[in-house]
């Protein structure tokens, strides 16, 4: 017995939805030019969360496997922009089609030790293997060591241009997630998630799904970092390679609502408005609203933002039915 191809509404529900979010991003491209470079230097910016908090969704949302080292996926694909256009001169679509190729190729290559983990100890693995990513980078003298990196600023793209590769990938990382939601992969991955052994029972090859989840993740994950090298122009392991990216990634996810699409995308507004308007200059002080946001999301809205409004307004809605 296998589990059917297709769940009965992702038949609707797919291509529409695509369609929906590529029409979205074209506007959101088109506003480009009445956009001032605060502006795009911030939307850039919040975008390129989006894309890592997506990666973060596919691989914990929808797969179950939680991992504080998408930042070592992150910034070896900064690392890789970096080191290809310094040293090769390389231009743009060579640079930044190899950051998410080196993404889902060090997700393939760490697959093998870490997905034999299970529960918090894949958690731990994935921490523990981005942390030995960051120190080997700190004594590698090619890669800058502890100084860090710069993009040749011949070899980067202006931030307008920068924008719109934002847009692009944000785009991809949202229509990933979406597919992933209402398509037979996902219907399987989610299978795999909730009882592996069930879903093996009836045939899915959960290895498969679970390395198909951490290779996405990879590569999106790459492709993030990619961008954030050419936003930030010159970075170093500490920034770069640290957990923080991780962190804000989860955070962003679990703010707006773990496993759904639109999760992510209310969670980074979110969390990133409070980063960069709100509490801009005030690490210490960021950190524990931080930690504070994450206790009230988790006590009063454990699903994420986005699930329990839309809770709310299926409510409101069957109520002004019934009075109307």
């Amino acid at each position: 017995m296998t589990i059917p191809l297709r769940t009965p509404d992702g038949r609707w529900r797919l291509w529409p939805g695509l369609a929906l979010i590529a029409a979205l991003a074209a506007g959101a491209a088109a506003a480009s030019g009445a956009l001032g470079r605060y502006e795009l230097n911030v939307l850039t910016t919040m975008l390129c969360y989006l894309v890592l908090a997506q990666a973060w969704n596919i691989l914990a949302g929808y797969g179950g496997l939680i991992s504080l080292g998408v930042s070592a996926f992150a910034g070896g694909g900064a690392y890789c922009v970096a080191l290809l256009a310094s040293h090769t001169g390389a231009g743009l679509p060579l640079t930044l089609g190899a950051a998410p190729l080196l993404g889902a190729l060090a997700a393939l290559a760490l697959s093998v030790p870490l997905l034999r983990l299970r529960g918090d100890y894949f958690t731990i693995g994935t921490l523990a293997a981005a942390l030995a990513l960051q120190a080997w980078v700190y004594n590698w003298d090619f890669a800058g060591g502890s100084v860090g990196l710069s993009v040749p600023i011949a070899r980067s793209p202006d931030l307008a241009q920068t924008y719109l590769l934002a847009c692009g990938a944000a785009t991809l990382a949202v229509g990933a997630a979406y597919w992933t939601a209402y398509s037979t992969f996902g219907m399987r991955l989610r299978a795999v998630r909730d009882n592996e052994e069930a879903a093996a029972g009836l045939g899915v090859p959960t290895v498969r799904y679970r390395l198909a989840a951490f290779v996405l993740c990879g590569a999106l994950s790459g492709l993030a970092g990619g961008l954030i090298a050419y936003q930030q122009i010159a970075f170093e392991p500490g920034g770069m390679l640290g957990p923080g990216w991780s962190i804000n990634a989860l955070l962003m996810c679990v703010v707006g609502g773990v496993g759904t699409v639109a999760g992510p995308v209310v969670g980074t507004l979110v969390v990133y408005y409070l980063l960069t308007t709100l509490l801009a200059g005030y690490d210490a002080v960021s950190l524990v609203v931080e930690g504070l946001l994450l206790v009230l999301i988790v006590r009063f809205a454990p699903q994420g933002i986005w699930p329990l409004a839309t809770r709310y307004a299926g409510t409101l809605l069957v109520r002004m039915r019934r009075t109307a």
